[in-house]
């Protein structure tokens, strides 16, 4: 056998000098290809979070303008409020104006405020016409607004004298034809006033034939509104439910010789959400019967309109002149029209007219 020779020994030397199959050499850059990885990684998340800061600075510039800008706004209110304060201390003490007049004065003290070329104008007009507070001193609000924009024409103290005794009704056929009242000779409109003004016969409850008593249509068509999806009355619809309303009741009430009062809750057919629920069932008793402030939920249209009928019942319960009636509350839902017709899911109504409350009389059996 041959000894070891150079080649052998260089071998073995070689082999000594390797790490897992690499040299030194090849370790060493691949320590150092790790570290400039490392390095590149660090770097790309310095620069994320240089981007995140440089957004959050943005952001938080807007923020200061906005703030900067609602601080501008506020001072700018609280002023106007110190000199509304200021002008409502220096009112003088109550006269003897209307509400309407009160209105009219507080209302040029917030103009004067906010606007005050507007109020400019207005004062002016005044001055042209001193008296004209005067004429147009109308008991209420409200009659003011219905007057001004159902009839959109200005009246005087007679006229309206005889408008202000108008029944519900009366007004209604009056307002729907101011064109042709405008149009009509000043005796021949006085004439049909005083005609207008005229009680209607009693209606006698043992004459013969179809003689029913009338059935009394509150619709959002009129303005007797609800909250949507909600039975809570609007408040000008309570205002009239234990005003007008109550009086036509109970002249129907004595001409018929009736003793029971039924107030029918209506819907259109559009279905209400899934997701609703109800507290008729556990509320309608204490609603009625209990001064608690309680709010009807329903979950269909049939509880929806008997919710409807149980507010409108409450508040007819409050009036004194209906003391001692039986009055009835019920729900209809979407199935009965305005003309006493089932309903068969096309309609010449709209969805006000169908949304209504009905109120009838009967007598017990």
């Amino acid at each position: 056998m041959l000894g070891p020779t150079s080649i052998t020994k260089d071998s073995e030397s070689y082999r000594r000098g390797v790490v897992f199959g690499l040299t030194m050499a090849e370790v060493l850059l691949l320590l150092v290809f790790c570290i400039l990885l490392f390095l590149k990684l660090v770097n790309d998340k310095l620069n994320e979070e240089k981007e995140n800061l440089k957004l959050a600075n943005e952001q938080l510039s807007q923020s200061k303008k906005e703030i900067t800008e609602l601080a501008s706004e506020n001072e700018k209110l609280v002023s106007d409020l110190a000199k509304l304060r200021t002008a409502i201390a220096t009112l003088p003490e109550a006269n003897q104006n209307s509400e309407f007049v009160d209105k009219i004065v507080e209302a040029a003290i917030v103009l004067e405020t906010i606007d005050p070329e507007k109020a400019s104008e207005i004062l002016y007009a005044i001055q042209e016409n001193p008296n004209i507070l005067q004429q147009t001193q109308f008991r209420t609000i409200d009659e003011w607004e219905e007057l001004t924009t159902i009839a959109q024409y200005s009246v005087s103290a007679s006229e309206y004298a005889v408008l202000s005794n108008l029944s519900e009704v009366q007004k209604e056929t009056f307002f729907s034809n101011v064109e042709i009242a405008s149009n009509t000779a000043p005796n021949d409109l006085e004439e049909m006033v005083a005609k207008a003004t005229e009680p209607a016969p009693a209606p006698d409850p043992k004459e013969e034939g179809n003689n029913w008593p009338p059935i009394i249509s509150l619709s959002e068509a009129k303005d007797y509104s609800f909250n949507v999806g909600s039975a809570t009355l609007a408040p000008r619809f309570k205002d009239a439910i234990t005003g007008s309303i109550a009086d036509q009741i109970k002249q129907i009430l004595e001409d018929y010789d009736a003793d029971v009062i039924e107030v029918i809750g209506h819907t259109d057919p559009q279905p209400m959400r899934d997701d609703r629920i109800t507290n008729l069932d556990d509320n309608s008793v204490d609603f009625l019967n209990s001064n608690r402030d309680i709010s009807l939920r329903a979950k269909d249209n049939a509880g929806l309109g008997y919710a409807r009928a149980l507010s409108v019942t409450k508040e007819l319960l409050k009036v004194p002149s209906l003391q001692g009636y039986t009055i009835l509350p019920y729900s209809a839902a979407q199935m009965i029209t305005p003309n006493e017709e089932l309903q068969s899911g096309s309609s010449e109504f709209d969805g006000k007219q169908l949304r209504r409350i009905e109120i009838r009389v009967r007598r017990k059996q």
